[in-house]
Parts: C-alpha cells; structure tokens; sequence
C-alpha cells in the first residue's frame, strides 16, 4: 500500500525487513493520523459543548430575569392588595360612619366627614337637592342651612346633568364655571347621592392633602353616596317611626294627665326639663334618651290608681299612700313589655327614691339611684310644685327653686339639682329648647354595619 506525508508526497516503498527505520516512521505517522483525528473530534465536541453551555447560561440569564420580573410583578401586587386592602377598610369605616349618622341624628355631617377621610381630601361640602342649601361643610367659606354660592350650585347641577362624578383642576375647570375669590379650591371631585332614584344631594371633595385625586378615590367617592343614599332614605323612614312613635307615647301622657286633670302639660314640661338637664350633666345620647322618655312616662303608672285617691283634697290614709307608691310599679311593669322603653322602665320604678335612702319603692341611696331616675326627681318635683293641685296651692319659680336647693344633698343629688336649675332657666328662656320630644327611640341602637360596609 503507498504511503504519503502530510503535503501528499507519496512515501518510497521498501522491504520493511531492510529497513526498520522506515517501518517506525509508518506506525509513528499512522498513530499521529489517528491522534489528529481524534484532537479534531475532540474540538468540534468540545465547540458543542461550549455552545451548548453558552446556551444553558443564556437560558439561565433569562430565567433568572424572568424570576426577578415575577418577584417584582408579585412585589407590586403585594403592595397594591395592602393598598386595596387598606382603602376597603377604610371605605368600610366610612361607610360605617355614614350608616352611623342615621341614629345620632348628623347623616350629612358625617357623610361628608366620612367622604373627606377616605379621600384625604381637605375641605368638602354636603349640598341637599333640589333646594341647593348647604347641610354640611368643612374648610369652606359656607354655614350650615344657607343656599349654596353660584359656583358650588353650578357644580352641583354640572353633576347632576352628567348623572356621574364630575372631576376638576385649577386648569381644567368645569366650563362656564367661575368661582368666586374665596373658592379658589386648587381640586375637586363632585358625586351625587340618589335617594329611590332620584338626586338628593351632591358630595362635593375638594383639594386632596397630597398629590391629585386618583381614580380610586373618585371610585369609593362614589362608594360612599351610594351607600349614603340608604342612609338618607332609611333617616326619613327614621323619621316617620319617629314621629309616629311620639305620638304613641305623647298619647299615653295625655292618658295620664286626662285621669288627674291638675297635671296637663305636666310631663311634658318635665320632659324638656331633663332633656336639658341630661345634656348638661354629660350624659350620653342613650342616657339622655332613657332620660327624656323617663320624665315624659313617669306618672304612667297612675293609670292604675283610682280618681279618688289621685284627686283627694285632703292628707291620704295609709292605705291609700300605698296605693300612690304603687304607680311606678305598675308603670316599670308597663314599659317593660316593650322593647322600645325597656330600659326606661327602671327609671321610671326609682324616681321617687331620695339621695339618702328613705324614698321609694327600695329605699336606694346616692350613687345606687339611676342617673335618669335622679334627674326626674329633680325636675319633676319642680314642676309639681308650680302644678296648682286638689291638696295644695301652687308656688312661684323662685320658691321652687328655693325649695330645690333646701332639699339637695337629702333628697335630691346636689349636682343634679344644679344642672337642673340651669337648666330650667334655659329652656323657659330659649325657645328652640322648647320642642317636645326626643330625637330617637331609647331602644334604637346602631346596628352592625358590616354587612353593609362588605358590599
């Protein structure tokens, strides 16, 4: 077989037996031959190789580009469900406190306080529709009950046109809306609160503490006077119970005062007197309903006592002294039954115990006696002494009075009796102080709002 170099020269032949030179110079190129061939393979394997690993770490780069990407868009989403979260807390707080104007009587005040928080927004107003008057306002130049200025009533019916939120800037204002120098508001967000419908007012949320309004909070703004919108229309339903309830009770007073024809306006007039009463003393709004309803009822367990014992002209025998001291357990028998006036009826069974203990019917003594059940004693012993009775001439205020601060630290609470003679010359001074009844039922609490709140 011929043999060639390297450059294709073809390798002379001879005996390899004459020649044993030339026979290691074949085996030493047949192996080079075969060292050549397998460093080539080698290097094309080793050229895939690294390929392949330039591959693997380009699919890695980007795998760990991806991971960073997806640690960054679950980062992002975390902080956005604590915002979400956040806000629907507060949207749920707010639409709490709304739901919560219904039963102290300030829906608008805290309707719109409720829609300054969950904005962040300085300054706002509650206007009603379609009288356009101001019902609450804050960090504005407005009073409550007066008509809303030019601008605020273009806003209002700018909103009401559109039927949806109406948002503005100091540079892209409302057209053809121009505000008066004291209304240079830098922002504002206006919604409308519908009642069966129908437009019943115009939240309006101006300049937010930092940044610019975002659509999130037009979004809850609107939340909220959807949400005010039942408030609104469960606070006239309020209202009819209310008044239908009053007169309820108003009637079972005249029942009382038909039966013992000395004391009309009587209870009544013991009824504007705790009133006030209460308010001065601190009382809170459940302590200062049980407190009115108590002076209005105290006298309704004389229902069960006879004519003649109620109308006697002269002193009454044991007996029928008993018989008296039995009306305010007949009338704590009464209220009981009814879950309204539940909590009414102890007052009404303790208005006849004295400070130190020797009054009716369980001869309680200072601190034991309910708060309301003091006050009652207190301005219904005044009233009573200024009643002209069977058994007895009336007196003027003054000895009244008089009579009031002999018997403080005895019979009556000292502080109470204060309260009570301010007061009294209050409420026959001031005639807005003069409105019978009370603003709620003493059994209406707020309800959960939670469930509202979660819609």
């Amino acid at each position: 077989m011929e043999m060639h170099t390297d450059d294709g020269r073809p390798i002379p032949t001879t005996d390899e037996g004459a020649d044993p030179g030339l026979a290691a110079l074949r085996q030493a190129t047949a192996a080079y031959t075969r060292l050549r061939d397998t460093l080539g393979a080698e290097r094309q394997r080793a050229a895939r190789l690294e390929r392949e690993l330039a591959e693997a770490r380009r699919e890695r780069t980007e795998l760990a580009r991806r991971e960073v990407e997806a640690l960054g868009r679950l980062a992002d989403a975390r902080r956005q469900l604590a915002v979400e979260s956040e806000r629907a807390t507060q949207l749920a707080a707010a639409v709490g406190q709304v739901h919560r104007g219904l039963y102290s009587g300030s829906t608008s005040a805290m309707l719109l306080d409720a829609s300054l928080q969950i904005t962040t927004a300085t300054r706002g107003y509650y206007v009603s529709m379609p009288d356009l008057r101001i019902r609450a306002a804050s960090g504005v130049p407005a009073r409550i009950g007066e008509p809303a200025s030019p601008f605020v009533a273009a806003i209002c019916q700018r909103v009401i046109e559109r039927g949806d939120a109406l948002q503005w800037n100091s540079e892209h204002g409302p057209d053809g809306v121009d505000p008066s120098p004291d209304e240079q508001f830098r922002e504002g967000v206006a919604v409308i609160v519908a009642v069966r419908g129908a437009p019943a007012g115009v939240i309006v949320a101006l300049d937010k503490a930092v940044g610019e309004f975002q659509p999130d909070d037009v979004r809850s703004l609107v939340s909220i006077g959807g949400e005010a919108g039942i408030a609104v229309e469960n606070a006239e339903l309020r209202d009819e119970i209310q008044r239908a309830y009053l007169s309820t009770v108003t009637m079972l007073a005249d029942t009382i005062e038909a039966a013992d024809p000395y004391t009309h306006g009587h209870c009544t007039q013991v009824a504007l007197y705790a009133r006030e009463a209460a308010r001065r003393l601190g009382l809170d709004d459940a302590l200062t309903r049980v407190t009115c309803y108590a002076a209005l009822l105290h006298d309704i367990g004389k229902i069960g006592v006879s004519d003649g014992v109620l109308n006697k002209p002269g002193p009454l025998l044991e007996e029928e002294r008993t018989l008296m001291q039995a009306h305010v357990r007949i009338g704590h028998d009464l209220l009981r039954n009814v879950p309204a006036l539940g909590d009414v009826a102890p007052a009404v069974l303790h208005h006849h115990e004295w400070w130190n203990g020797t009054g009716y019917p369980k001869g309680l003594r200072g601190g034991e006696i309910p708060m309301p059940s003091r006050i009652v004693a207190v301005v219904d012993a005044y009233c009573a002494m200024l009643d002209r009775r069977s058994y007895k001439a009336p007196v003027t205020p003054e000895q009244a009075k008089a009579e009031l601060r002999r018997c403080a630290g005895t019979q009556f609470d000292p502080d109470v009796v204060d309260a009570a003679l301010a007061a009294i010359d209050a409420v026959d001074t001031t005639p807005e102080l003069r409105e019978p009844g009370c603003w709620l039922l003493p059994g209406l609490t707020c309800p959960d709002v939670s469930a509202a709140a979660r819609r």
